[in-house]
């Protein structure tokens, strides 16, 4: 050991390093100083010069070598004074041995962390066996006494040996790409290996004879020990070569470790000299430790400056997820404001948003939309910037406007042309960034966020935002084209419509005029036929014939007001698809009237459907002024719809009353039928009206909206399916407004 600890302590190993770092250039210095062994003392370098940093340097070394040599010395003297003495205490064992595993699997953790630096592989051979051995020597820390006991010790340094001695083998891709599999392979089979030792003792060649240590378990540690020292010897050449710092730690690892195999080779269970070799290795990974400690600041100070970097990027990429699902998924505008708003404050982690909507005509922006987390208190402030308006150039929002490029306020209560900065104090809102919403030279509006801490401008997050706001810029213009195309296509809709259905009521009206003819002749005919029959009938046959005689002259009748009606109602649907070409004809009207004779004509469709016709305070409105004849046909429209909806056993009801001040009526049409489903109901009274009847044009709900128009009034309705439906009409008394 002598002529070991003389070289170790010589000047010669050292400063070798020392030597060469005097030598480097600048730029070299700058590499070497990448390395985490060296980053604590590059600021030696750069403050005190080279020969500082060889004074801390060799003192760190020596404190390191110091502490090996007091530790073998006092071993040397315990074994001086006893010699013979046997010392079992199998708690400490198997701590240290415990300790010493885990400190080789951190090592090798550490070493893989940096095998990128070493272009050969031989740090990822080392990192392999430090990984092995410390599994190795876990299980040997858990095995009891006994040949697994010995095997396990044996077959850890044995494949720590390994590792440091494949330091001469040479790397070429191919056998660098095979070497990338051998860790988990010796992880696997060290976990198999221990397993089995600890399951099956029994089936174990014996390791120990007599107390002493067996001829396998000598002869696999001086293989060890041999193996430790060609590592050592690889490693020394290295340095020597390299100048890494690395590279002589591990040279001096892989001797202590060699230093310990040989001890053991002379060593008894329990022994003073077992307790040496133990103490050899404790010394080892004492220096393993120093080294992992050593980067171990470094290493933290890297992993939080990365992962607050991916924080930070994983919250930019969420906000533009969040936002483009937003816009893909949002029906309206304002659906997509709010969510707008939302997806980046709760992406980004700001506390307060708002939309600021260009108005075009006064060329201004206008608060339209806020967000903000639940626990933020900022009425003030947000009744204030509900209250203004931005031209362009003042303040944040009008800047914003006037550049077209994202601004950033690090604390709105500090900042001097922040009007609203008194606000946003007593609020508590503090940082603030603004973006434009808009495409190309064309902007829609501005969006601006706080945060309750001071923040520092953030170059990446105003180059999303800049992105967002021309994503969202985009949403609105193809929102607005859509629109527009919606609105000119409905209205080519229905001026088509309108044409066709002109085009051939025209014919229509001509044809039942011909058609009407003969019916209403007929009818005449048939009365002056049947009241000249009746009139020669004896009287007492007069009695008894009298009631057919009351309906047939009903039924002439009713045909002949059909006939009539038919033929003004043909031109009042004319009238209607042209927008009432002809004016309306007001004069007095008694609603239980016009109800009367639609019940009058419509009664027997509704018997045969066993449909109830009813009517609830119509007698006691008053007479309005109104055309009579197209409210009838609006009022027909409206039952005659009604009657094929409600099954048997159901009623169509016509009721009415006045309102407070007497200057409207309301009239309801309620049925007990099937009810609509909201897509038919909310189509009423458009040209996108969706007839529920076989061969229906939708054209009767239009009819009766043209008509409630022409009076002045409204119309509403109420629908829920299974349960019925209900129209109401509300008409002035005193008929529409005169237009000045």
């Amino acid at each position: 050991m002598t002529p070991y600890f003389s070289r170790l302590t010589s000047g010669d190993g050292v400063y070798a390093i020392v030597r060469q770092n005097g030598m480097m250039r600048r730029g070299d210095r700058t590499a070497l100083g990448a390395l985490p062994t060296f980053r604590a003392t590059e600021w030696l370098v750069d403050s005190y010069g080279d020969r500082e940093m060889k004074h801390k340097l060799s003192a760190h070394l020596l404190i390191a070598i110091g502490m090996v040599a007091a530790a073998l010395l006092s071993g040397l003297l315990v074994q001086s004074l006893s010699s013979h003495r046997v010392w079992i205490n199998v708690p400490l064992h198997s701590t240290l041995e415990a300790l010493g595993g885990l400190a080789a699997v951190l090592m090798a953790l550490v070493l893989f962390a940096r095998k990128a630096e070493w272009t050969d592989g031989k740090i990822q051979r080392v990192a392999t066996g430090f990984l092995g051995m410390g599994l190795l020597e876990v299980f040997h820390a858990l095995s009891p006494l006994g040949d697994g006991f010995v095997l396990l010790r044996s077959s850890a340094s044995l494949l720590g040996g390994l590792g440091f001695s494949l330091v001469w083998l040479p790397t070429n891709e191919t056998n660098r790409r095979s070497t990338d599999l051998i860790p988990s392979i010796v992880v696997a089979g060290a976990t198999a290996f221990g397993l089995s030792i600890l399951a099956f003792p029994e089936h174990l060649p014996p390791m120990l004879l007599y107390g002493e240590f067996g001829s396998g378990a000598i002869a696999m540690n001086s293989l060890a020990a041999v193996l430790f020292i060609v590592g050592a010897a690889g490693f020394w050449k290295e340095f020597q070569h390299s100048g890494k710092p690395e590279s002589y730690l591990l040279a001096g690892l892989a001797l202590l470790f060699g230093l310990a195999e040989i001890m053991f080779i002379f060593s008894a269970p329990w022994d003073s000299g077992w307790w040496l070799w133990h103490l050899v290795r404790v010394a080892a990974y004492a220096w393993v430790l120093a080294y992992v400690s050593r980067g171990y600041d470094f290493m933290v100070a890297d992993l939080k400056r990365a992962f607050a970097q991916t924080k930070r990027s994983e919250r930019r990429l969420a906000a533009e997820y969040a936002v483009t699902r937003v816009l893909a998924e949002a029906a309206t505008l304002e659906d997509a404001s709010h969510a707008v708003l939302r997806a980046v404050g709760e992406s980004l982690n700001w506390d307060l948003g708002i939309f600021w909507h260009l108005d075009t005509e006064r060329q201004v922006l206008r608060f339209v939309e806020l967000w903000h987390v639940p626990d933020v208190v900022a009425d003030e402030f947000v009744r204030d910037s509900r209250e203004r308006t931005f031209r362009r150039g003042e303040g944040l929002i009008g800047r914003v406007w006037d550049t077209g490029q994202p601004s950033w306020i690090s604390d709105v209560v500090t900042y001097q042309n922040f009007r609203r900065g008194p606000m946003g104090s007593r609020a508590g809102l503090h940082g603030c960034f603004a973006f434009p919403v808009g495409k190309g030279e064309a902007l829609y509006g501005v969006i601006e966020f706080f945060s309750r801490e001071s923040r520092a401008p953030d170059q990446d997050v105003l180059k999303m935002v800049a992105n967002l706001g021309i994503k969202v810029g985009l949403y609105i213009d193809r929102k607005r084209t859509e629109d527009e195309l919606r609105r000119t296509e409905g209205k080519l809709v229905e001026e088509h419509r309108l044409a066709e259905v002109a085009r051939v009521l025209g014919d229509i009206g001509h044809d039942l005029k011909n058609l009407l003819m003969p019916i209403s002749s007929g009818a005449t005919l048939l009365e002056q036929e049947l009241s000249e029959c009746f009139s020669k009938l004896p009287p007492p046959a007069v009695t008894a014939m009298q009631a057919s005689r009351d309906l047939t002259r009903e039924l002439t009748e009713m045909i002949t007001r059909s006939s009539r009606r038919i033929h003004d109602r043909v031109k009042e649907i004319a009238d209607s698809v042209k927008g009432l070409t002809t004016p309306p004809q007001f004069g007095p009207c008694r609603l239980a009237d016009v109800v009367s004779n639609v019940y009058a004509i419509l009664r027997i469709d509704a018997d045969e459907r066993e449909v109830a016709l009813r009517t609830e305070g119509l007698e006691t409105l008053p007479v309005i002024q109104a055309d009579e004849s197209r409210l009838f046909n609006a009022i027909y429209n409206l039952v005659n719809n009604a009657i094929p909806e409600v099954p048997s056993g159901g009623s169509v009801t016509v009721q009415g009353y006045t309102d407070h001040a007497r200057k409207n009526i309301v009239l309801s049409v309620v049925d007990t039928g099937k009810g609509m489903s909201p897509e038919v109901r909310d189509s009423l009274f458009t040209y996108q009206a969706i007839s529920r009847k076989v061969g229906g044009t939708g054209l009767g709900t239009k009819i009766v909206k043209d008509v409630v128009d022409a009076h002045g009034g409204s119309i509403t309705v109420e629908s829920e399916p299974g349960v019925g439906t209900s129209f109401h009409i509300t008409l002035p008394v005193d008929g529409p407004a005169q237009k000045v």
